[in-house]
């Protein structure tokens, strides 16, 4: 049954807990007023008896016995309703006002049970205060404690109602939440199950509302979403792999049948040295990209100075680009710090150099530029003046092996910016595309790890 299932909920649980908290709150409130209204009605009482047997007393002292019978009749006829009792007795014993049933002998304060007044056969609980007079009377003021007795009741029921209503709330509540969190979770298992099932691209369903639940399974799509891209990497992998290492093992083959024919042996054994060479290049690659999609270099991560590392790129590579007719130029902000792996920030930038040395042709500028934002960010530039990649083209350059038409011929395996994506994104940094007008221009941004020293030149050549 779902009520058996929603009882044994987390939420449910923990909304019978928050009812069995206020309940107790609520309890523990009403004590405290409870018991804190009835001292103060006491108190008052207490004050409307002793205002009144200081007057009493004032009466007696100046103008004598009959003066205070007088009063005592004066004050019950004039207001019966402040329900206040008198008691008059002189020194022989004999009751000479009498209201009240025998009080208790000694002076002070009693509570005791009277005949009520105006009800027949009724009683009263009263505090009395006695005193003995000067000249042996006793004289007793008593106050009704029905006002107070009625006021506490009150009180009594107010809360008692409301610890009840607190634990039913509490109870109906946890039964709605915990019902609403049953239907969302069996939504996820359902979901679940299918993605568990082969339906990579099932994702959990949200509810929008941005709570707990919402947040975690929000982290599980986007996990998924990463799970997804991996497979279709590998897939992707697996076929371009079958596709790109026919033709290389299918010349291997064409190489090694020639050595059993007469032919030249020491140009068909390097011929066959060099095809082996890139096949083995290929796996190194695959290898190298799959080590860094890993996440396990990201241990060993420390400060780097990527001025530093571009500018040493830079001074390598400037005689290549001489010897290639082209001009290799540099603008690099100072001292410029990053948090990650030195010698992968390095093969990621050679990798983007090597690329605009390859493929931007003959008499081409190649740039490589390092700014600092104000915003803590840095935008590093590898650029040039070659032909450039169609903008329809420029989401797939990262893909492995993809390779265009006119780069086909060109040594390589294909998967130089692949490896330049997975060091970008093991870094966070966001790596696009975009038209040099002409050539091409590669652009990576990410967070500084700190300012670059003030007073520092550019670095340029």
């Amino acid at each position: 049954m779902w009520h058996r299932r929603v009882l044994r909920t987390a939420n449910f649980r923990l909304a019978l807990s928050y009812a069995a908290v206020f309940g107790l709150s609520v309890f523990l409130l009403g004590v405290i007023v409870f018991f804190g209204v009835r001292s103060s009605l006491e108190q008052q009482l207490r004050g409307q008896v002793e205002a009144e047997v200081v007057q009493l007393l004032g009466d007696y002292r100046d103008d004598g016995l009959e003066e205070l019978r007088h009063d005592i009749h004066e004050r019950i006829e004039a207001n019966p309703a402040r329900r206040l009792y008198y008691y008059l007795q002189n020194p022989e014993g004999r009751v000479v006002f009498d209201p009240l049933p025998a009080i208790p002998t000694p002076d002070g304060w009693h509570t005791v049970r009277v005949p009520a007044q105006g009800t027949p056969d009724a009683t009263a609980s009263v505090l009395l205060h006695s005193l003995t007079l000067e000249g042996g009377y006793k004289l007793a003021v008593a106050a009704d404690l029905a006002p107070m007795r009625d006021a506490t009741r009150a009180i009594r029921q107010a809360f008692g109602w409301a610890f009840l209503f607190t634990l039913v709330a509490g109870a109906v509540g946890g039964l709605w939440i915990g019902q609403r969190f049953l239907s969302q979770v069996d939504a996820i298992t359902r979901a679940a199950d299918r993605i568990g099932g082969g339906d990579v691209t099932g994702r959990l369903p949200t509810r929008g509302t941005g709570d707990d639940l919402d947040q975690l399974t929000a982290v599980i799509n986007r996990m998924l979403d990463r799970i997804q891209r991996l497979l279709e990497n590998v897939q992707q992998v697996s076929t371009s792999i079958a596709h790109d290492l026919r033709t290389p093992l299918g010349h291997l083959r064409q190489t090694l049948e020639s050595l059993r024919e007469e032919a030249p042996r020491d140009a068909l054994r390097n011929e066959a040295l060099r095809q082996v060479d890139a096949i083995l290049e290929t796996f190194t690659a695959l290898l190298r990209i799959a080590e860094v999609e890993s996440g396990s270099r990201k241990a060993g991560f420390e400060a780097v100075c990527l001025s530093e590392v571009l500018e040493s790129l830079a001074d390598a590579y400037a005689p290549v680009a001489e010897d290639n007719g082209q001009c290799l130029t540099h603008r690099l902000a100072p001292g410029l710090h990053v948090r990650g792996d030195r010698n992968l920030l390095t093969q990621l930038f050679a990798n983007l150099v090597e690329n605009a040395l390859r493929h931007s042709g003959g008499g081409s500028a190649i740039h490589l530029g390092l700014e600092q934002g104000a915003d803590g960010r840095f935008t590093a530039t590898v650029s040039d003046t070659g032909p450039g990649i169609p903008n329809t083209e420029h989401a797939r350059v990262f893909e492995p092996f993809y390779r265009l038409d006119a780069s086909r011929s060109s040594p390589g395996s294909g998967l130089g910016m692949s490896l330049v994506a997975a060091i970008a994104h093991l870094h966070e940094l966001s790596v696009t595309l975009a038209d040099n007008a002409p050539g091409l221009v590669v652009r990576l941004q990410g967070h500084c790890q700190g300012p670059s020293p003030e007073g520092d030149a550019v670095r340029e050549s």
